[in-house]
């Protein structure tokens, strides 16, 4: 039971990670360049937390920070480029 804890408090550390991240690529606040280096971040910090995982995460995660960089940052490049 302890280790099924401690793994539900490092999903939770993770997801918790990942949703400052994604709401720091959603306001626009973040660069390309920033928003990449945070996702590679969490998940630098993920493979600590949960090694035998990363698939998931690279399906589930990275996935989403790819999304929201393509929603949310690529748009404003784009935008800034053409003026």
């Amino acid at each position: 039971m302890e280790r099924y804890l401690d793994y539900e408090e490092r999903v939770k550390k993770l997801q918790k990670m990942v949703d400052e991240v994604c709401e720091k690529i959603k306001s626009g606040r973040l660069t390309l360049g920033q928003a990449k280096k945070e996702a590679a971040l969490v998940r630098l910090k993920a493979e600590k937390l949960l090694p035998f995982e990363m698939d998931k995460f690279d399906l589930i995660y990275m996935s989403r920070f790819n999304r929201l960089i393509e929603q949310f940052l690529l748009p404003k490049l784009k935008e800034d480029l053409s003026e």
